[in-house]
């Protein structure tokens, strides 16, 4: 027992010498005045994945080979090792300014790309603030508009799509939560919205039937000389409803509000 435990310390004493040989032999390299030196072992450390260490090889180099032919491979690859570290708030970034810098460059397709994907990576679930879907989405489509051509075009375009029902998910939840807190005004304003943001939504015929009941709702509230006004604009969405949906599970519903809208108008005309 006694031998195995000085094997293991042995063992451990020779891990953590070798670490720090290691830590010691990388610091002295990021030392070197060998620009040349410095450059291919960042490469090769990128190219083994491991990144932080070419990362701070490469960060070292940005200011030294500016203006050079190096330049746009190590600023490009200094974006990726972000990217591969998950720093993509970094990569995106990073990855922007490259293509500002470098517009016609040999990396300026895939650097306007990365920009993008990296805030695809970053968009949270559709219930917490969308400000990262909104800009992978406008970069997206940056990209797809910059280069009709490119192979990514379609996955592209696939990205946007799920991004936008994303979106689409957040604005509907919200119209939702709006009338279930019985603010109808807003919540009809959301979902009017929503049509007009998506119009091939899959959820159309429902945002449709919300916006009848939540019309509808907002007039039962409103002070009577406003009802009226506001019992027409839930008749006119109901009928437009009907037309367009002749079979919707939600059919029985609306018919009933039409003829309530229908009697209410009646009834308040004869009362002013």
């Amino acid at each position: 027992m006694f031998k195995q435990k000085k094997i293991f310390l042995g063992l451990l004493i020779i891990i953590v010498l070798s670490a720090v040989g290691c830590n010691n032999a990388f610091e002295k390299l990021r030392l070197s005045t060998d620009t040349e030196l410095r450059m291919k072992k960042a490469f090769e450390f990128y190219e083994q994945g491991e990144y932080l260490k070419s990362q701070y090889l490469l960060e070292d180099l940005i200011g030294e080979v500016r203006g050079t032919d190096s330049a746009e491979k190590v600023y490009f690859f200094y974006a990726y090792t972000h990217y591969h570290l998950q720093n993509y708030t970094f990569a995106s970034y990073y990855f922007k300014q490259f293509s500002s810098t470098f517009p016609h460059g040999e990396y300026a397709e895939d650097a306007l790309y990365m920009s993008a994907d990296a805030y695809y990576k970053l968009s949270p679930n559709y219930r917490l603030t969308q400000e990262d879907t909104e800009s992978a989405v406008e970069g997206l489509q940056m990209f797809v508009n910059s280069y009709p051509e490119s192979s990514k075009v379609d996955s592209s375009n696939q990205l946007i799509d799920r991004l936008r029902a994303k979106l689409e998910l957040k604005s509907l939840e919200g119209a939702k939560g709006y009338y279930h807190r019985k603010r109808y005004k807003a919540a009809q304003h959301i979902f009017t919205s929503l049509l007009v943001d998506y119009p091939d939504s899959k959820n159309a015929e429902y945002i449709r039937y919300m916006i009848i009941k939540s019309a509808n709702k907002y007039a039962q509230e409103s002070v009577l000389s406003k009802q009226v006004e506001r019992y027409e604009e839930t008749l006119d969405a109901a009928k437009q409803f009907t037309n367009r949906y002749t079979e919707s599970k939600y059919l029985n519903e609306v018919e009933n509000i039409k003829t309530t809208a229908t009697n209410k108008i009646k009834k308040i005309r004869n009362e002013l």
